[in-house]
């Protein structure tokens, strides 16, 4: 049975929010990317005003003047129109730029980088119209709806205070040149799109804050569906079991390669044993090279024998070691003089055996 939206109680998981993106369920904002795109235009206009107005008096003079220049041919009015064309493409291209800038940089914001194939699959459903009349009268769309009536509403605030408090330089232009006109009305034009910009990037961010709260609110989850997940990336006892095996049989080869290099191994006789080695230059104390029990400590005892590692009967000792200290762990510091003396023995038989001694 499918489960009911308020029982949907759970945060998204990560795979949950994964498997959404790989379906081009992201979140997107309508805002942003206009805000973005009215703001990259404003930055785009401050910088190249002083280039437009020189370009466009240029051509203004050159239009009025065309009577007095020799007559065109068809070579000369195409190579005009080609020299037309890209002026008119250098001053256009970081308005290009500033618009194709913004998109990019919206979708980053809101949902980041996305690569979602499954997203272009034609949904047949999608074409059902009374699918189509369920969302166009949805909550969703009555609050797009009130959304829109409210952000014009602040556009038309916004406006009318700015206006207002501009109406005496209007009054004035009355009397004023028309070069005076034009800067007055840039000027205020200027402004009120700067105002209108501000006002839609606050607007742009409470709307991407809540499409994100939005989307993590639509890929809610249920306790079982969290369970079920849950359950599926966890490994089966088997193969856990196994995977148990495989770190227990790494871990002995890497002891028993260091069987050989050991300079004693104390066993208990037979249930246990223990390799030592200590190396003066590089240990501030024994280590243990490797340990085991029953079949392991059998195994140890065999490579022992085949490299010449001595072997002593220390069943205490032996035992401690070994349940006391992991393999590759140092010695503790209360059994150093059991260890010293073992040492000590095993340096004494070297000598008399190389007839140092």
């Amino acid at each position: 049975m499918p489960e009911s939206a308020a029982n949907k109680t759970e945060p998204p998981t990560p795979e949950r929010l994964k498997k959404a993106k790989e379906e081009g369920k992201v979140p997107t904002s309508q805002e942003l990317p206009l805000a973005l795109t009215l703001g990259m235009l404003l930055v785009a206009v401050t910088f190249s005003a002083e280039n437009l107005w020189k370009w466009f008096s240029k051509q203004m003079v050159a239009g009025f003047t065309a009577a007095a220049s020799p007559g065109l041919d068809v070579g000369t009015a195409a190579d005009l129109l080609a020299g037309k064309g890209w002026a008119v493409l250098a001053l256009v291209a970081p308005f290009m730029v500033a618009i194709t800038t913004a998109g990019i940089a919206s979708g980053l914001l809101v949902s980041g980088w996305v690569f979602a194939p499954k997203a272009v699959h034609p949904k047949p459903q999608a074409l059902n119209p009374v699918e189509g009349v369920k969302r166009l009268f949805s909550a969703r769309s009555v609050m797009r709806l009130l959304a829109a009536w409210a952000k014009l509403g602040v556009m038309v605030a916004i406006a009318l205070t700015y206006l207002r408090g501009r109406m005496d330089q209007f009054l004035a232009l009355t009397w004023a040149s028309p070069i005076a006109s034009l800067a007055v009305i840039m000027e205020v034009v200027f402004g009120l799109v700067a105002r209108f910009v501000a006002g839609m990037v606050v607007i742009a961010i409470l709307d991407v804050l809540y499409q994100k709260w939005q989307h993590r609110k639509d890929l809610r989850m249920t306790k079982q569906e969290i369970k079920e997940e849950r359950r599926q990336h966890e490994a089966s006892p088997e193969v856990r079991g196994r995977l148990r095996r495989m770190q227990m049989e790494m871990v002995r080869k890497r002891m028993l390669h260091e069987v050989p290099r050991a300079d004693v191994v104390l066993v208990n006789p037979t249930h246990v044993a223990v390799a030592l080695a200590y190396e003066a230059e590089s240990m501030a104390a024994p280590h243990v090279a490797a340990k085991g029990a029953e079949d392991l400590a059998e195994r140890i005892r065999e490579i022992a024998r085949a490299h010449g590692v001595p072997i002593l009967h220390r069943p205490e000792l032996a035992r401690t070691i070994y349940r006391t200290v992991e393999a590759g762990e140092p010695i503790p510091e209360p059994l150093y003089v059991a260890v010293a003396e073992v040492l000590a023995l095993i340096y004494r038989m070297r000598r008399e055996r190389t007839g140092d001694g």
